[in-house]
């Protein structure tokens, strides 16, 4: 991402992009009980829902997101509920560079090959790893309108090779705002590697 992109999402931020949105990912929701315990990473974290969201459930989290703007939100609510969440800026499309392990590792709706490839070996041995994103479609839905932010059908098992796949869906939704949206859902652990 460019500074203008950075800049971008600072904007949207600061003009209340996102505020409603403060549930998890319905699919972290529908994980959660399954998930091991421990360190976990949010990455593209926005306002930080779903770090806020593990954080409630114990988890020591580490959220990161471009957005300096995002990331005040995100700390002001974490203060707000007395959550302890490590909120780290950083551009991702500059590379990953973080020490691991992480017990749960989540991202949501930021497509970068290269990170995603990375993720497992960032996993704790009985870590879980959690990938969503936006799936190139003909259908009429909302979401990017640039294919180059949606992962084409099968991409995410590419992507991920070695990792044993627990749960795998694609195709269109209804998001929590009511609107259709063309998603592609990967769940793995490292036992298959």
């Amino acid at each position: 991402m460019s500074k203008a992109d950075e800049t971008k999402w600072d904007e949207r931020y600061r003009a209340g992009a996102f505020a409603e949105r403060t549930h998890p990912s319905a699919l972290l929701e529908a994980w959660i009980g399954r998930l091991p315990s421990g360190c976990a990473l949010d990455l593209a974290c926005g306002a930080g829902r779903n770090s806020l969201f593990l954080a409630r459930r114990g988890f020591e989290v580490t959220g990161i997101d471009v957005s300096s703007e995002a990331l005040k939100r995100a700390a002001a609510s974490a203060e707000r509920e007395g959550l302890e969440v490590t909120w780290m800026q950083h551009d991702l499309d500059d590379g990953l560079a973080l020490p691991g392990p992480f017990d749960v590792i989540c991202l949501f709706r930021y497509l970068n090959a290269d990170v995603i490839r990375r993720l497992p070996s960032l996993l704790a041995p009985s870590g879980i790893l959690m990938v969503e994103e936006h799936l190139a479609t003909d259908q009429p839905v909302a979401g990017p309108a640039n294919p180059a932010f949606c992962v084409q059908p099968g991409e995410l098992r590419r992507l991920l090779p070695g990792l044993e796949v627990l749960h795998q869906e694609e195709g269109v939704i209804t998001d929590p705002d009511g609107r259709p949206m063309a998603i592609a859902r990967l769940v793995g652990s490292l036992a298959g590697m």
